[in-house]
């Protein structure tokens, strides 16, 4: 290739040169020597020497732009904005409102850069209370696994269940059901996680501070860590797995005279079934079980050494390539079969909450979906207690890019 560039690059100089060369109105004496017009033309050598730095330029140029051109293929920038309508029943029985209003409830904006044997993650969530790190992601790809598997470490999504790592982008309902919130506020914590797989098995499991980003302390409160993990499998048409999670959270009850490191403990089960039966559109089957000890963030002395267990069922029917419809029932009992109370015709705010919610979804293209959900909770009462008014009806709109 080299050879040809040179090769053309003196042709077309000795074409140009050939040209000049050539009779015009003369500008000089006719009696001028000729000899000088000779001298004044560069050799073949030289010739070759100038086409030769041209090409060595033109190679020096192009290996700039590979480099360039590799490194940006590295790196990738995503994210999306979720930009809601809610409208919640009042709650005048109870002394307050309810409320209608528009809000951003996210702004994710990730970049991720790749390479061969490294990865680097770094996600922020932008929203009117302020500009929040989500996830910030430092990933090695075990040698000679072929980057089945790696080792993580930074501030990183629990590897536990299936709706709390999964993505909120991809998630049907607008929000993850009550028994999650409960058990795994926030999804992230700051610890170190391995990740693999080998062929239809899957393998989470890691070491983490257990507090939580959303537990309102920045760094851990003690000496002790807790871990976390998840063996899964994935048949592609069913997918499942169990999950454990063991630790401590220090705490004062009421009758403690100093902190006491209370057990923080989470046993879970999932299963997610895809079925292509229905000539309208595929349908899924998603339900994952929790139950557990000391929930609601370490912070949270109410829910020290308390025993709970929830679970959630959802079923999606796609219609055609843009429509989708959807149910889901999710139950928390934050006492775990205790008795229910009221106090003054309010139910307890630890009685069990059953809650149905009914989701109407379309795509607009593969960038843009609209949802409409709305969510009726019930609130286990006894005696004269009323349930809560509080259905909620959400419309969201996402776009990402």
């Amino acid at each position: 290739m080299r050879n040809l560039l040179v090769a053309l690059l003196t042709l077309t100089s000795s074409a140009a040169l050939a040209q000049s060369a050539e009779p015009q109105t003369p500008a000089v004496s006719e009696t001028q020597p000729t000899e000088a017009t000779a001298a004044a033309e560069p050799t073949v050598d030289e010739r070759m020497t100038t086409a030769e730095g041209k090409v060595a330029a033109l190679e020096e140029q192009n290996a700039t732009a590979q480099s360039d051109l590799s490194a940006l293929k590295k790196l990738k920038i995503s994210g999306y904005i979720q930009a809601r309508y809610q409208y919640q029943e009042s709650l005048d029985d109870y002394g307050t409102g309810g409320f209608s209003r528009f809000t951003v409830r996210r702004g994710r904006l990730k970049a991720t850069y790749t390479t061969d044997l490294a990865q680097a993650m770094l996600q922020i969530d932008a929203t009117p209370s302020g500009v929040v790190l989500k996830d910030a992601e430092a990933t090695l790809f075990i040698p000679g696994t072929k980057q089945t598997w790696s080792l993580t470490a930074g501030q990183t999504k629990w590897p536990f269940g299936y709706e709390a790592p999964q993505s909120s982008s991809d998630r049907e309902f607008p929000e993850r059901s009550r028994v999650i919130r409960a058990f795994l506020p926030g999804e992230r914590d700051r610890g170190v996680k391995l990740n693999g797989r080998y062929d239809f098995l899957r393998l989470n499991i890691g070491v983490f501070d257990g507090n939580g980003t959303d537990s309102g302390t920045v760094q851990d409160n003690d000496k002790d860590k807790d871990v976390i993990g998840r063996v899964g499998f994935d048949l592609k048409w069913i997918a499942g797995g169990v999950s454990g999670w063991y630790g401590d959270s220090l705490g004062k009850l009421a009758n403690d005279e100093f902190r006491t490191a209370y057990k923080r403990t989470r046993i879970g089960a999932d299963l997610q079934v895809y079925l292509d039966v229905l000539p309208i559109g595929g349908t899924a089957l998603k339900g994952e079980f929790i139950a557990g000890k000391t929930f609601g963030g370490a912070n949270n002395a109410t829910n020290l050494n308390a025993s709970a267990h929830g679970y959630w069922l959802l079923l999606v029917q796609n219609l055609g390539l843009s429509d989708a419809v959807a149910v889901r029932f999710d139950s928390f009992d934050a006492r775990n079969g205790a008795p229910n109370v009221e106090a003054n015709g309010v139910p307890g705010a630890n009685n069990t909450v059953n809650t149905v919610g009914v989701l109407v979804q379309h795509y607009f293209g593969e960038n843009l979906k609209v949802s409409a959900v709305y969510e009726i909770p019930m609130t286990a009462k006894v005696a004269d207690a009323k349930d809560p008014k509080d259905n909620l009806f959400t419309l969201q709109m996402q776009a990402r890019f």
